[in-house]
């Protein structure tokens, strides 16, 4: 028994390796629950950490994925585990999908494929929030060329200037280091949609909902198999990297309309364990507009850590114990202006804004004023997680280095 618990220790089968991984690493490493680590490469920065196990090299695109997996986990882990996803969406549709394979003795902490199409397909997301009442972004779906050029000569009913994303997302990021595009009018529209290739015929074209990275607001929630939440959090960007993709500074936030939305949301969906609802305030007209919901955990979990709320243990007791008792109030029972960092990445991003004016060096200073901090991954009782990260960003930075030298 673990001296933490009153309940069987099961370990925990961690799928992705990343800075959201680590957040779940933080969590439950302290607490003596054995962490086997799933990874496309063995390189991320979980794979470093004193607290994992062991790791399985394994790409969730890998024909023999599932069969692959459950060889691993006969021969070193056993039958009986945790499934927890962290950052990486095609391990948790892989895992989804063959839900019914897993036999009793694995807990995934994410319902079946049914159920995670429905946060993974943007279609059917913003079709469910429309049913009950929560704002999308209007959004027209194309999957061809000539269905682009049949809406322009119909008419746009949405204004410029416009998102272009796929529904093919982390296709499209990786091959072109982004999740969307813009378009500022029809002639930029129709060159985008050739330069990049269509968008694999599953293009959202969508309103841009104006305003900065600090109108984007997040919630973590975790949910018990009824779809009802145990425990809550909020966060909101500061900055990020780049616009659509990943953030680098974040700080406490609170919002009842959006603790209302998302409770509605995941109770219409189905969903259970941890849920990731993404909004952004839209100053047009007041209104809080649903953006996407991630059905894994997502990159700032730590910051809830730092505040007090282990919502990653909360997710661990729900799988194992649960249906946990739901709640049916909530209020902020933690600080604000808590800032979550991830320092080396913040400040690429600020060189990058302050050399083209996008960010002032008071403003860059005033935004670094917190209350408290979690610095990702640094981490004293593991330093070979910031060690590993930081040699990364290093040879990264040289390979571009001779890059432009070599041009």
């Amino acid at each position: 028994m673990n001296k933490y618990l009153s309940m069987t220790v099961l370990p925990v089968i961690l799928f992705g390796d990343d800075i959201a991984g680590y957040g779940v690493i933080r969590a439950l490493g302290p607490k003596q629950i054995p962490i086997y680590i799933v990874s496309r490469t063995g390189k991320g920065i979980c794979t470093r950490s004193k607290y994992k196990k062991q790791v399985l090299i394994l790409d969730p695109k890998d024909d023999g994925f599932f069969q692959k997996l459950m060889a691993w986990l006969a021969r070193k882990v056993g039958t009986e585990a945790v499934l927890i996803v962290s950052g990486d969406d095609e391990y948790l549709d892989a895992l989804s999908k063959n839900y019914d394979s897993l036999g009793p003795n694995l807990k995934p902490t994410f319902p079946p494929w049914d159920i995670v199409r429905r946060v993974r397909h943007k279609r059917e997301t913003y079709a469910i929030a429309e049913k009950i009442g929560i704002p999308v972004p209007k959004t027209i779906y194309i999957t061809s060329r000539s269905e682009l050029e049949g809406i322009l000569r119909d008419g746009l009913n949405i204004k410029f200037p416009l998102l272009m994303k796929s529904e093919e997302s982390i296709q499209f990021c990786d091959k072109y280091r982004t999740k969307g595009v813009i378009s500022n009018n029809e002639e930029h529209l129709i060159e985008n949609f050739d330069k990049y290739e269509g968008f694999y015929g599953k293009l959202l074209l969508q309103e841009m909902v104006p305003g900065g990275e600090n109108r984007l607001l997040n919630f973590i929630g975790i949910y018990n198999r009824n779809s009802e939440p145990i425990q809550v959090f909020m966060n909101r960007k500061r900055r990020s990297y780049r616009q659509f993709l990943s953030c680098t500074l974040m700080e406490t936030m609170w919002s009842r309309e959006i603790l209302e939305y998302s409770n509605r949301l995941i109770k219409e969906i189905g969903y259970f364990g941890y849920v990731n609802p993404e909004y952004k305030y839209d100053e047009r007209d007041g209104q809080i507009k649903l953006i996407e919901i991630n059905g894994r955990v997502s990159k700032s979990n730590s910051h809830a850590l730092r505040c007090g709320l282990n919502v990653i243990w909360t997710l661990y007791e729900e799988v194992l114990e649960g249906p946990l008792k739901a709640q049916n109030t909530f209020e902020m029972n933690y600080p604000y202006n808590v800032l979550w960092w991830t320092p080396i990445d913040d400040c690429i991003a600020a060189i990058k804004m302050l050399g083209s004016g996008l960010l002032g060096y008071g403003e860059y200073i005033k935004s670094l004023k917190g209350s408290k901090y979690i610095m990702e991954p640094i981490n004293f009782k593991d330093p070979c997680v910031f060690g590993s990260y930081l040699l990364s960003i290093l040879n990264l930075l040289l390979k571009k280095a001779k890059g432009r030298k070599n041009n």
